[in-house]
């Protein structure tokens, strides 16, 4: 039943991280404040015939809650969210949803699939995916068919939570877990759901998805020292890095949250989502400041409340060209006082998960008083003259911050958070 209520307020009751740096939100928050690079060469997959050799990947075990790697992800993230909001037992399942993002979905496992039905021999994985034995492929293929793509990530985490409430699966590109946050809150707002599980997971160290982006030239190929391979807004940047992980955020109606007596970590003040409606892989920089304003009136603020901005600072030239414009013009002169940095100089780019996991950055610099660097920043590029808190981190009282994120199609999106 709908019980729809504009002002309600949505919090945050829960959060879990996948990373580079492991499988929990204290190890990223530690490395975020230590200005640690997850960025290593790869082990999963054969770059002898690429450009790129590495990436920000996930070297802890794993679940065997799935044969799909973004899904163990999720479920691993989703874990640490749903003990840490203590949730279980005190919502009602039908009024409990789940939304969540991802750009590739099953790619890794239907590539492998493909390999295997052209070869009929499982040691060809060996060539493909060098981490974990090859499922056989009479297990595969059953498998594969329910879950291509990236709608069993929603439904396989609403399985987990006896979600009965909405359902679903963004893909907007690397805009995909902010998207699905900001769209989640709403569902909150608009009285159909009173918790929701968002957030966003990806495994992308796939051949052939790691072979394309390699031959586009959109990935770093300064490979001599892998952790300074991605330097956001650096005058020397020449190409974002890949990662994988997931996020997982729980977010409740306020009333819902403090009936039962949880802790809240934060508020969802604010939303926008915009497209560029232009080229596909190049932004403009009005589609983003369009959000960054959208977001900001219906949170009810100015720039001037702003305390921190988490950009998406991918480490191309075109990306944080264009991004520094968009900040600018979106808070005019309040943007060369609000800091902002990209964690992606540490994590790489999570692609759909890079949202969600970037909102968890946020949300830690609220609640622990510092701002995470951008590592790697040591030349300056006169297109790119904000405050990127470069290379360390920093004290800093984060009382209301900005999330936001870009992706391939022009899509945008950001939101508003702050301390509860």
């Amino acid at each position: 039943m709908m019980n729809s209520q504009p002002n309600r307020r949505v919090v945050v009751t829960g959060m879990g991280a996948v990373t580079p740096f492991g499988v929990g939100v204290p190890l990223f928050s530690n490395a975020l404040k230590k200005g640690q690079s997850g960025i290593r060469l790869l082990t999963q997959i054969d770059t002898t015939l690429v450009r790129t050799k590495g990436g920000g990947e996930v070297q802890a075990p794993l679940p065997t809650h799935s044969s799909l790697r973004f899904l163990n992800f999720a479920t691993l993230a989703w874990r640490e969210a749903w003990e840490q909001a203590g949730l279980a037992g005190h919502v009602d399942p039908s009024r409990l949803g789940v939304l969540l993002g991802t750009s590739r979905g099953a790619v890794r496992e239907l590539e492998l699939a493909h390999t295997l039905l052209e070869k009929r021999n499982p040691a060809a994985h060996g060539f493909l995916f060098a981490d974990e034995r090859p499922p056989a492929l009479s297990e595969l293929l059953p498998m594969l068919f329910p879950n291509f793509g990236s709608s069993p990530l929603g439904s396989s985490v609403a399985s987990l939570c006896a979600a009965a409430g909405p359902v679903g699966t963004i893909s907007a590109a690397c805009a995909s877990g902010t998207i699905a946050i900001g769209e989640a809150a709403q569902w909150i707002r608009e009285g159909r759901c009173d918790a929701v599980v968002t957030g966003g997971a990806e495994a992308p160290f796939t051949p052939v998805s790691f072979a394309g982006v390699c031959s586009s030239k959109a990935m770093s190929d300064r490979w001599d020292d892998p952790a300074t391979a991605c330097r956001p807004f650096d005058r020397t940047r020449d190409g974002y890095v890949m990662g994988e992980g997931a996020g997982i955020l729980v977010l409740e109606a306020e009333e819902h949250a403090r009936a039962r007596g949880a802790e809240i970590y934060g508020v969802v003040l604010g939303y926008a989502q915009t497209d560029d409606a232009s080229h596909i892989t190049v932004p403009t920089g009005d589609g983003l400041a369009r959000a960054i304003t959208l977001a900001l009136q219906q949170a009810q603020l100015t720039p001037a409340d702003l305390d921190y901005i988490n950009a998406h600072g991918t480490s191309t030239e075109l990306n944080d060209r264009w991004e520094t414009w968009a900040v600018k013009k979106a808070l005019g002169p309040q943007a060369s006082r609000v800091p902002l940095s990209s964690t992606k100089s540490m994590t790489g780019h999570l692609l759909g998960a890079a949202g969600a996991v970037e909102a968890i950055a946020t949300m830690l610099a609220m609640r622990e008083s510092f701002l995470p660097p951008t590592i790697n920043h040591h030349h300056l590029d006169p297109n790119c003259d904000l405050d990127y808190v470069p290379n360390s981190a920093r004290p800093h009282t984060v009382r209301t911050a900005m999330s936001q994120s870009l992706g391939f199609g022009g899509h945008n999106a950001a939101l508003v958070l702050a301390c509860y």
